[in-house]
Formats: C-alpha cells, structure tokens, sequence
C-alpha cells in the first residue's frame, strides 16, 4: 500500500498577489513574475527538494580570475627614436562550448611594450575555470572599449602586436531589474529566449535574456545579435504591457492595444535586428491568455468580452474576434479570473468568473464549433487548472463550498460502465469487496442533500449527517454527490418557407427525433413545463438498470403553441447524457 505525504515550501507570495503573479516553465524550473517582487524562479531537484530563489541575472560559467600580463622585451631596441612602447589592457573571458554561454570579463590588467618591434610581445597567464571549453582575449589599445584578438584553450596567450576587432567586445553585467519599481509583470519563452515585461517605471517596455541563456540579461558594446535585449513599445499613447505570448511572432498584448514583435532581415528576434507593429485588435486584461493551436484567447481590458487572435492571410496581419457574441448575458457585468484550457478529449475551455460561477467553452476550430455553457453547483468556484493525467486533461478545481474550500477533480468522461460512471458535484466513489449499506467519510457534504449512483441504480434525498449516509439496498459500487440538472434548449425554429419566413408566427411541433451516444434518464419535450421521460427499458430483467441509449429515438411532444419550435432536453439524474442531434417536425400557421 503506498501512503501519500504532503510536501510544502514557503513562496514569496501572499494569497493575495497569487492573481497577479504570472509564471513560465521549462523542464524543472518555473520563472514567475509580480510587480512586488524581484523575478523569482522555483527549481524542482527532487520529488521533495522544490526552492524558491530570487533571479540574480549573472552567467553561472565564472569569469576567469589571476589574470597576469608579463611584457617581453626580445628586441634589442629599447630607445631612440624607433622604440615607442604603448601601454595596452587585457580582459579575458571563459566560454563553455556545450552550453554556448560566454561568461563575463576578468578584471583588468595593464601591460606596456612596443609590440611593433619583432620579438617583443605580452604574455598572459590565469587561472582555469571549471567548465570552461576554451577562452576569449580582448585588448584595448589606447580606447576604453575593447576588441576580440584571439581563442586559446589552454590558461594563456601570446599578443605579438595583433589588430583588436573592436566589432566584437566582451560582454558586461546588466540587470534590468535592480529594485523596486523595477520589477516585471509578465514572462514568457520565445526563441530560446525569456522575455519580461512591464515595471512600474517602465510600463511599456520588454526586455529578453541573451539568447539561449535564460538567466543572463548582460549586453556587449557593440551589441551582438546574441546579446539580451530591450526595448519599448510606442504608439501614440503609453502601452501597458499586461500580457507576453509566444506563437509563430511574439505578441505584446497592451492595455489599448496588441503588438506583433519579430526578427527583421534575418527572420530571427536578435538585439540589433527585430521589429514592432501594431496590429487589428483591442487591449488586453492582465488575466493570462490561452494559446490553442495558433489562436490566442484573451480578455479585453475594458468591457467583458473574450476575443482571439489569429494570422489573416487576406490581411497579412493579427486579427481579432468576439467569441462571446452570441452569449453575451454570461458576461455582462462578469469578469474571468482565472481559466484553463482541456484539450483532450473534447477541446474545452473552463473560466471562472468573478462571482464564482464556472463557464465552460466548446472550441473546434477546423468544423467551427463553438459557443459558451454556465456550469452552476452548490459552492463558489474560486480557480481551476488542467492536468494531463494518461488520453485524458483533467480539470482541477478550488471549491468553497460553506466554510471549506476544498480542491476537487473533474470526473473521467471515458468509463468502461455506468456504474462506474460520475454524474455528480464534489463526488466520492466507494468500491467494496462485499455489499455494504453505510457510506462514511462524507464530511465535506455534511447537512447537504446528495444523490448516489448504487450499482447504475439512482437514489436521490439522501442527508449526510455526521459524515455518513445509509442506502436501504447494499451495493458494491456507489458514487454519492451533490446533484446538478443537465438542460440544453434549442433556439427558436426559423426557416424561409413558401409563405415567406417563420419568425413570430405561432409554430407547434407534434414529433422530434433525438440522436443519443450512451445516454440515459433523459427527458424531452417543448418546454421545461411538459417534459417526458424517453422510454428507455427494452430487454431488461426486473431489477437491472435500463440500458444505455444509443441511436435515434423518437418521441411525440405535448401540444404547445408559441412563436417559434423549439425543443428541451434535460437530465436531473447521476446518470450520462451525449445528445448529438435534435430533428424537429413543426407546424407553421401560414
């Protein structure tokens, strides 16, 4: 039997910043950002070895020290008009080939010679650097910058009067971030890169890492393409940069308005080539987008909708589009708080709402499906987040329901049998070897009506008193839970028929074909008022649970006259409903 311990490590962060911190990972490492709080990274070394550590932005290869610099003198002119010896400074870097991280310069060490007489030359000598794969000299002759003169693997090197190559200087130590009110909000990953964005001080500006070296932000004079980068978004008004996301271009999504950042001539985001473009679209909420395939999903910084970006090839640019059009009384007056995305099995969005109801949003992009549901139960949804757990993501959620905020996980929606199936809010499944008649543990519930599902039997009015509920027939396997109800209307009937359209006059329907996928207690009719039972007992023996439902089922609908056919759709049982299809057959008065 394995026995499950709790792991806990202090954050940096109170409850009440958790909103505003926002986090990229890589591997075992999560980079988090929050304006009150210097970039902060939390590394994973073991199952139970997790640490938070502030970012201090310095190469971890060491910079070469015991830097000496002996001039020799081999030439037999030391005077006169021909001898005229120059004095020249010497800084030298160490560079690990395996990670490509150069780091920065020794310290300084000054040699004067004439190294334009043959045999004299400046010798220098340091100690080695663990992990180094070989070593960059730089020298400044008479300037206070300096110039690349020569590689060497070994802890020395040999200048006999070589040309410094001022276009490639060492690299020095930059951080962005020095204090407060210069701490980033945002962070993302982009082109072997990590990106931040907007402080307090500069609320429009980005900024990224050298290249391939995530926790390095030093430049050199002249910048190289490799070197971290800066830069600030402008366009007629400050540009809060709320949100960095990473797709084909990194997109800076601002209070007013969204920025396409890219590489230039090479195609590649470097310091010395990218560029910035406004694109179609409207500001962004501090609230993290979803990247789903090569669509962005975002909240508008002002008003309550939720848009996407995407690539339109007609206009060679981001576009953006209201996918709450349709729904808009879900949002009215709403914000979204927090939201994750379930890919598989059904390409699903889960929102949260400010007033601790969960939306749920249907997205198939290549058959243009989608549209909103609210997700109702008894308790306030604070946050949710998505797993992947085996051919399934499931979602997590932060429940408070009384005084217990309790963490629970959205059922599997693929189950072998119904029995095994769960059709219930903040469930517990029991599995017993022998019948058994009492459920216990049921705390959370206390006071609390709840429904079971007994061996695919339902059995509803159950009150948990004292952590405990008796069933009246022993069963093996029982899942017990709040209820929900289940309904689905479709919208009203509107056609063009030979007397014109059917909008507004009195319609009825006598009969509706409904397709269902393994589907069961499901009731049908033209209103939530005259509701029936589908008939769904067949080959059944006495006291086994009907069967599922798989196929067209036809039923005939209670008389109703109104301005449009329409049909309802309901479950208020534990029990699984896929509808796929709903066929009408109205009657129109011309």
């Amino acid at each position: 039997m394995s026995v499950a311990r709790l792991y806990r490590v202090g954050s940096p962060f109170n409850g009440a910043e958790l909103q505003e911190v926002d986090f990229e990972q890589s591997a075992d490492t999560m980079y988090f950002a929050h304006l009150n709080h210097a970039p902060t990274k939390l590394v994973r070394a073991d199952h139970v070895d997790w640490t938070f550590s502030s970012i201090d932005f310095t190469p971890t290869l060491a910079a070469p020290t015991g830097l000496g610099v002996t001039p020799i003198v081999g030439n037999s002119v030391t005077s006169g008009d021909s001898y005229f010896p120059q004095s020249a400074n010497y800084v030298v870097t160490a560079v690990d080939d395996v990670s490509g991280q150069e780091s920065r310069a020794s310290a300084t060490q000054t040699a004067t010679n004439d190294l334009t007489l043959k045999k004299n030359y400046n010798f220098l000598g340091w100690s080695a650097v663990a992990g180094a794969s070989r070593y960059r000299v730089y020298k400044a002759d008479n300037t206070q910058e300096y110039g690349y003169i020569g590689v060497t693997t070994s802890a020395s090197f040999t200048d006999d009067n070589i040309g410094p190559d001022y276009s490639d200087g060492p690299p020095v130590g930059n951080n962005p971030f020095p204090g407060s009110d210069d701490y980033p909000s945002t962070v993302t990953f982009f082109e072997q890169r990590l990106l931040w964005g907007r402080t307090n001080n500069r609320p429009n500006a980005i900024w990224g890492s050298r290249s391939g070296s995530f926790e390095n932000m030093d430049i050199s004079r002249p910048l190289k393409a490799s070197d971290a980068l800066s830069f600030a978004l402008v366009s007629g008004r400050v540009n809060a940069v709320n949100q960095l996301v990473s797709t084909t271009s990194l997109l800076a999504l601002t209070s007013d308005s969204i920025f396409k950042i890219e590489g230039g001539q090479t195609g590649y985001l470097t310091a010395t080539d990218f560029v910035t473009r406004r694109q179609n679209g409207r500001g962004s909420s501090r609230l993290s987008p979803l990247v789903i395939d090569s669509v962005v999903f975002y909240q508008t910084s002002v008003g309550n909708s939720v848009r996407t970006l995407g690539y339109e090839f007609s206009t060679d640019s981001i576009n953006s589009n209201d996918v709450t059009i349709f729904s808009p009384h879900l949002f009215r007056g709403f914000d979204i708080k927090a939201w994750a995305y379930a890919q598989e099995p059904r390409s699903v969005i889960w929102a949260v709402r400010n007033d601790g109801k969960l939306l749920c949003f249907t997205w198939e992009q290549e058959q243009q499906v989608w549209g909103w549901t609210l997700c109702e139960t008894a308790g306030i949804v604070e946050s949710v987040c998505v797993v992947s757990e085996g051919a399934e993501d499931r979602l997590y959620l932060t429940v408070r329901r009384g005084e217990k905020l309790l963490i629970e996980r959205m059922a599997a929606t693929r189950w072998d049998a119904v029995e095994n199936s769960c059709f219930l809010d903040s469930a517990v499944t029991y599995q017993f070897e022998e019948p058994q008649t009492v459920l216990r543990n049921l705390g959370h519930l206390e006071g609390m009506t709840v429904s079971a599902l007994a061996d695919g039997g339902v059995i509803t009015g159950l009150v948990v008193t004292d952590g405990t509920v008796e069933l009246q027939t022993a069963a093996m396997t029982v899942t017990i839970g709040l209820p929900y109800t289940a309904l689905i209307e479709t919208l009203p009937l509107a056609y063009q028929g030979q007397a014109g359209w059917t909008i507004a006059k009195p319609q009825t329907q006598a009969k509706a074909v409904i397709r269902l996928i393994d589907s069961r207690g499901v009731k049908a009719g033209p209103t939530e008022a005259k509701l029936e039972q589908l008939r769904s007992r067949i080959n059944e023996l006495p006291g086994q649970p009907p069967a599922l439902m798989t196929g067209l089922y036809e039923t005939y609908l209670r008389a109703d006259i109104n301005g449009g056919a329409r049909m309802v759709v309901r479950s208020d049982d534990p029990l699984p409903m896929t509808v796929s299809a709903i066929y009408l057959d109205p009657s129109v008065s011309e």
